[in-house]
């Protein structure tokens, strides 16, 4: 069993982004604990995951890892469909901000009691749902002031696409140099800092990051009667399908002109819609 080579060419067949990874780390430690590619060294490796206490959706995650890995490799996968590990509903964890919450956060941005570079990643988030990848990803070219367009280069196999940048929000963006560096876990300390500064030091207890927030603009946005597939489309989830495929992916995505070129922000429009219903940006406008 070569597992350098059973790594590599899972790694290959990776896309290129910076969950690459997490993905890496699962499969080279399920590589690390087998003494063998069968079904009984996937069931002893994710019996030593229960072991350390993992919780259920990242042993499932690790299963699913594993999964990718023998496929890859053309091995043998002796599972059934519905024999992956089970999350149940008392398992899963996924906290959402309530609109209070992200409403004194937003007035702490306002009220100056954040850093620039606070205000422009909670803007962010709380406009966009960014997730702290996508953050992290951000740089100067992506932010074009002049056309009030950022571009976001969406993680797990999500659509990038282009935004529109509300004027309530253009101020917090300016003011930040996209050209500076943050990795994942400087964002997480920064999400903690932000509740502490906004008075919600109780929630640093919890296991709260920039993805509550992401889920609260998902529920807010149905709650105020915006269609599932367009929130779904506005939070860059998996590319369209069916019908909807090819009108897409057939929009130019940069104009020719005697100036130049522009790039167009077709699929961007549709933000004027979600922006008149969308939850948070209120808070961003008033005074």
């Amino acid at each position: 069993m070569d597992k350098a080579a059973l790594l590599s060419k899972y790694e290959a067949n990776l896309a290129n982004s910076n969950g690459r990874v997490h993905y890496l780390n699962y499969a080279k430690a399920f590589l690390e604990h087998a003494e063998g590619l069968s079904r009984e060294s996937v069931d002893t490796y994710i019996a030593s995951l229960r072991k350390k206490g993992r919780r259920p959706g990242t042993i499932n995650f690790a299963f699913r890892v594993v999964k990718r890995l023998f496929s890859v490799n053309g091995l043998p996968w002796d599972y059934r469909h519905g024999e992956a590990p089970a999350i149940g509903q008392r398992d899963e964890y996924r906290p959402q901000l309530s609109p209070q919450v992200v409403g004194m956060m937003i007035a702490a941005a306002k009220n100056g009691k954040l850093y620039p570079d606070e205000c422009t990643f909670l803007a962010c988030s709380t406009i966009y749902g960014l997730r702290r990848e996508e953050m992290a990803n951000l740089r100067p070219p992506d932010v074009n002031l002049n056309s009030r367009s950022i571009y976001i280069a969406t993680v797990k196999f999500g659509r990038e696409r282009y935004h529109m940048i509300p004027p309530a929000i253009l101020p917090y963006l300016e003011a930040h140099k996209f050209s500076d560096s943050y990795g994942l876990s400087t964002l997480t300390q920064m999400f903690h800092r932000i509740l502490i500064k906004s008075g919600l030091k109780e929630l640093t207890k919890r296991r709260l990051g920039w993805h509550s927030i992401r889920r609260s603009v998902f529920d807010g946005l149905i709650n105020n009667g915006v269609n599932p597939m367009a929130a779904r489309a506005f939070l860059r989830w998996k590319s369209a399908f069916g019908d909807m495929a090819m009108p897409a992916r057939y929009y130019g995505n940069v104009v020719i002109g005697l100036n130049g070129s522009e790039p167009v922000l077709e699929e961007a429009k549709g933000d004027e819609e979600i922006f008149e219903v969308h939850p948070f940006l209120k808070f961003w406008r008033q005074e």
